[in-house]
């Protein structure tokens, strides 16, 4: 149940960046948007950026920058374009009611 709703967040951000889809780096961006496992059976990250979206900050600067989180968060040329916490936060209450639901059908069994 942790690994469906952990691909569901994941898969509802993804579809939230093609939504926005003002620029070529949301192809690559979209695609970062993964789910790790976690330690055991029980977590699960939902991840966006990282290796895929790194870049130098202007070239041959040595200095890297993840366009996720401008993406995100906005930089001082361009506005926020949110689509992971936003996201989350929409979807938190229905994710823990269904994990909620699972967990108490499994105990109730």
């Amino acid at each position: 149940m942790l690994r469906e709703q952990a691909f569901r967040l994941s898969d509802a951000q993804r579809a939230a960046l093609r939504a926005l889809e003002q620029s070529p780096e949301t192809g690559a961006l979209e695609a970062s948007c993964t789910v790790a496992a976690g330690a055991n059976d029980l977590e699960y990250f939902v991840e966006a950026g990282g290796d895929m979206t790194s870049k130098e900050v202007r070239e041959g600067s040595g200095q890297p920058y993840d366009y996720s989180l401008g993406f995100e968060f906005g930089t001082s040329h361009q506005p926020a374009r949110p689509f992971f916490f936003n996201t989350y936060e929409a979807m938190r209450g229905d994710m823990q009611q269904a994990i909620d639901d699972a967990v108490s059908e499994v105990l109730n069994d």
